[in-house]
C-alpha cells in the first residue's frame, strides 16, 4: 500500500430484585464454551498444537475493519496483525513438527474471545488489548505491539486535553475494552465520569462525532486515526481533528489462545522471539508504525525478551 495517498503527517500520533443480565448471559455462554473446548483439548490428547499439526492447518481469526491491523484494501486483506500472522505461521512448522497452512476467519470484537474459547479458531489476531478481564477468559502471548489510548476530538474550539471531557459525550466502539479503562482513569483523576456511548464500528462513531454528536471518540489511536484518514478526515491546526496528548490507558496487543494450553502458546511466543531476532519483526512494525506510515508509534524502549535456548 503507497503511503503517498496520505502525506499527512499525525502531530499528535506521538504515541497516536434478582434477574439475569444480557451480560451475564454472555460470560456464562463463554464459560461453557471454553469448557468445552478444553474436554475437547484433552480428548486429542495434545492440545492446539497436536491438533494443528494433525489437521497441518491453523486457523487464525482476524479482524478485517480495523485499520491498520486487519482491513481490505481493494478486496485484499492487509494490516499489521495480517503480516504478524503470516510471520508466525511460517516459523510454526519447526515447533509443529511439520508443515501447517495459514487459513484466516474473520473476527469481530464481540466474536474474538468467544471463538477461542469455543475452539473455531486457534488463534485470535483481532489489536486485543491484553487486560486482567480478558485473561479471565482467554490466555495471550507476549505482546506483539504496542499502542495508547487519546480521546479523538474536533479542534474547532482549540486544543483539549482529558480534563476537557469530564462530563462529556464519549463515542467507543462496542465490545472494546476502552469503557472500563477511560471509567477508571477518570474516577482516579476524581472527575465527573463522562458519558459513553457506543457504535458499531470505529467509522460510525467518528462520522458521529463530526456531526456534532458527541464530544469525542476513543479506542486505540491507531486506529482512530487511520479511520479518520481513510474516511477523508485530516488532522492538524488546518484539519479539524486532533487527539489528546495525554492518554488514559496504555495498549498492549497479545494473540488470543485457550486457557490452560501452554504447549501452544509457548509455541507462539517462541515464533515471536524468532521473528525478533532475525530483525523480520522489526520490518514489519516499521511498515506499519515507522515514521513513513499514517499513525508512527515509535519502538522506543519497547522490546521483546526472547527466552533462553537451551
Amino acid at each position: 500500500m503507497s503511503k503517498s495517498r496520505f502525506p499527512l503527517t499525525v502531530r499528535n500520533a506521538k504515541s497516536c430484585g434478582v434477574g439475569i443480565s444480557r451480560r451475564s448471559v454472555i460470560a456464562a455462554g463463554f464459560v461453557v464454551s471454553g469448557l468445552a473446548a478444553r474436554e475437547s483439548q484433552a480428548a486429542t490428547g495434545g492440545g492446539t498444537l497436536a491438533k494443528v499439526k494433525a489437521e497441518g492447518r491453523v486457523i487464525v481469526g482476524i479482524g478485517q475493519e480495523a485499520p491498520p491491523f486487519g482491513y481490505r484494501d481493494g478486496g485484499e486483506l492487509v494490516g499489521y496483525d495480517v503480516e504478524i500472522a503470516r510471520a508466525v505461521v511460517r516459523r510454526l512448522d519447526q515447533y509443529a513438527g511439520g508443515k501447517v497452512d495459514l487459513l484466516f476467519r474473520p473476527v469481530t470484537d464481540e466474536t474474538r474471545i468467544s471463538w477461542v474459547q469455543s475452539g473455531q479458531i486457534h488463534m485470535s489476531l483481532d489489536h486485543t488489548n491484553i487486560t486482567r478481564k480478558r485473561l479471565d477468559n482467554i490466555d495471550f502471548t507476549v505482546p506483539y505491539g504496542w499502542d495508547g489510548k487519546g480521546i479523538l476530538y474536533r479542534t474547532k474550539k482549540g486544543t483539549a486535553d482529558l480534563a476537557d471531557f469530564a462530563g462529556k459525550s464519549i463515542g467507543i466502539k462496542r465490545s472494546s475494552s476502552s469503557e472500563g479503562e477511560i471509567k477508571a482513569y477518570f474516577e482516579d483523576k476524581g472527575w465527573t465520569l463522562p458519558e459513553l456511548r457506543q457504535f458499531d464500528s470505529h467509522a460510525a462513531g467518528i462520522q458521529a462525532l463530526m456531526n456534532d454528536q458527541i464530544d469525542g471518540f476513543t479506542d486505540d489511536n491507531a486506529i482512530i486515526i487511520n479511520t479518520a484518514v481513510r474516511s477523508g478526515y485530516r488532522f492538524g491546526s488546518d484539519g479539524g481533528l486532533a487527539t489528546t496528548e495525554m492518554q488514559y490507558s496504555p495498549t498492549y496487543f497479545g494473540i488470543g489462545v485457550l486457557h490452560d494450553d501452554s504447549r501452544w502458546r509457548n509455541a507462539l511466543n517462541f515464533c515471536l522471539h524468532d521473528l525478533w531476532l532475525s530483525g523480520e519483526f522489526q520490518e514489519i512494525y516499521d511498515k506499519w508504525f515507522g515514521p513513513k506510515s499514517m499513525c508512527p508509534i515509535p519502538l522506543g524502549d519497547r522490546r521483546m525478551e526472547p527466552f533462553v535456548k537451551g
